[in-house]
């Protein structure tokens, strides 16, 4: 039995191309991810308007 060298060269390689690419998308889908989280979950507070004192003269 022989191993044809060229076609596991191929898979291999597609193999490497398919696991960086579903790295690298993880990563970015992750980064957008905890941005979504972090804008839903640390709104800014609203606070009430200082009220001007009426000043007597």
């Amino acid at each position: 039995m022989q191993i044809n060298y060229f076609t596991v060269g191929i898979v291999i390689t597609l193999l490497i191309t398919l696991i960086v690419w579903i790295v690298k998308t993880d990563r970015k889908d992750e980064k957008s991810f905890e941005q979504q989280i972090i804008d839903r979950e640390l709104k800014p507070r609203e606070h009430p308007k200082p009220q001007k004192a009426d000043k007597a003269m």
